[in-house]
């Protein structure tokens, strides 16, 4: 074959194969379009949500109790081949009370699997009159639940709302699930909008996995007996991930409060098997106050002046000893490795 024609076949060849990659034409995977629904919306018609393009969908599972659609949209999006996420509408504004709404929301979900996250809704007026310390502080009570019960979890808020009532610092291993509405429909604009009215990746795009851009997309279009229906596009590609079948542990959850040299811990304990599980939900320990006049903490009354004992040291694994002086991590390696050595003779 002649030199030419060689790298004609060569050439065609790494075309074929460039065109055949799952990338998108900007080089990324395409987002995927999404619908999140509630009671709201009433009678969904799936097979419609899906031949208008719906790729996935976030359903509401649980607000005060547990959503009257959940498991006729669940079961509706299940036989259309649809994965979903689930949202809960929080409104918890104690560590009892997040505890309490957390496993009240396991329960609605009875143990169903999901592909997309298992999202806390963060946007009522109750737990925005928090401190931005205390709402993060339950948030992270909630979404360990969740991740401890075996789903993805996440976080929906405005733009606006992620920076202003949370610290998202703390909440770096959840996913985001912003709102910020290009295409809106109020009282004075009563209009209807589909995907084809946003770019996905527009100007307006939030920094998130997922984003809310419209509340007004076109009921009907959709499958939907409302006349609106919020519009998402989502950037990361869970069905790739496989869905997340919930354990089996039933948590039971207890609580400690931070203090002078403490976390606050979520400790969850399995009354099946008697796993357990421990969360720091809080900031960093409070640390020592400066000594009252008695030389003592004025928070938790801790003698300051006494000092502090020195942390044990492990002892030598062959003998017990601690080794010390210029030769001791010598004398330490040889009897590690003698001890090693002893394990592996007794084992055969």
């Amino acid at each position: 074959m002649k030199r030419w024609k060689r790298w004609c076949v060569i050439m065609l060849a790494m075309l074929t194969f460039c065109a055949a990659l799952p990338f998108a034409a900007s080089g990324e995977t395409a987002p995927k379009k999404g619908i999140d629904v509630s009671r709201w919306q009433g009678t969904v018609d799936w097979a419609k949500a899906k031949k208008a393009g719906v790729e996935f969908a976030i359903l509401r599972c649980f607000a005060y109790r547990k959503d009257a659609t959940f498991e006729t949209n669940y079961a509706g999006a299940a036989a259309q081949g649809i994965p979903v996420g689930a949202y809960v509408f929080m409104y918890a504004t104690t560590p009892e009370g997040a505890v309490r709404e957390a496993q009240n929301v396991l329960a609605a979900l009875g143990g169903k699997a999901l592909t997309y996250p298992l999202f806390l809704d963060v946007e009522d007026n109750s737990v925005f009159a928090l401190s931005k310390e205390t709402l993060t502080d339950l948030m992270l009570i909630e979404l360990n639940l969740f991740a401890a019960a075996g789903y993805r979890v996440g976080i929906y808020c405005s733009l606006s709302h992620s920076t202003s009532e949370m610290d998202l610092t703390r909440l770096e291993n959840c996913s985001r699930w912003i709102a910020r509405w290009t295409c809106y429909t109020t009282d004075q604009n009563p209009k209807t909008y589909t995907f084809a009215n946003q770019d996905p990746n527009g100007s307006k795009k939030p920094d998130c996995e997922m984003w809310q851009f419209s509340n007004g997309g076109k009921g009907s279009t959709y499958g939907m007996s409302s006349d609106y229906v919020d519009l998402d596009y989502c950037y990361v590609d869970y069905p790739a991930m496989g869905p997340c079948v919930p354990n089996e542990h039933r948590w039971n959850a207890s609580l400690t409060q931070r203090n002078c040299t403490e976390h606050g811990m979520l400790v969850l304990t399995c009354p099946d098997c008697g796993e357990t599980q421990s969360y720091a939900y809080t900031l960093p320990a409070y640390g020592h106050t400066e000594p009252d006049e008695t030389g003592c903490c004025t928070r938790c009354g801790a003698d300051l002046t006494a000092p502090e004992e020195p942390p044990e040291e492990d002892g030598c694994p062959l003998c017990g000893e601690v080794h010390r002086g210029p030769f001791g991590n010598i004398i330490l390696l040889f009897h590690t490795i003698a001890a090693h050595l002893r394990r592996l003779l007794e084992i055969h």
